[in-house]
């Protein structure tokens, strides 16, 4: 196979990622979130938060305990808010495709899996 072919079933493996349910759903569960309110702005302030204590790291100044604090309050907000927990289960099962995918080519090209192998339970076509 040269490396037109194999771009181009790379390509053929992407469409297919694109149109499995894990990413359908995440752009589904994306576009509900767009929608509510509480739940985007929340969101929003989290990542704001986050961008201006990573540059203020990054410029080399220090982050004030009351602005760690804040940071902490959003990310918990975040992480217990019901919509968001939907969004991020959906982000969960496309990265868990993702690193499937991800496995599988990595042990086609190394040739280090076999038919009766316990880590991919023997699925492999090899």
């Amino acid at each position: 196979m040269n490396t037109e072919e194999i771009i181009k079933t790379a390509f053929e493996l992407g469409n297919a990622i694109a149109q499995s349910e894990e990413m359908i759903n995440l752009r589904n569960q994306q576009a509900e979130l767009m929608n509510k309110k509480d739940a985007y702005d929340l969101i929003m302030r989290y990542q704001d938060a986050r961008t201006k204590m990573d540059n203020k790291l990054m410029d080399g100044l220090l982050v004030t305990q009351q602005e760690e604090a804040h940071l902490d309050i959003l990310e918990q907000q975040v992480s217990n808010h019901p919509d968001i927990q939907i969004l991020l289960a959906a982000q969960e099962k496309l990265e868990n495709l993702m690193q499937a995918v991800y496995f599988a080519i990595n042990q086609a090209v190394t040739g280090s899996c076999s038919s009766d192998c316990d880590s991919c339970g023997g699925s492999c076509p090899m």
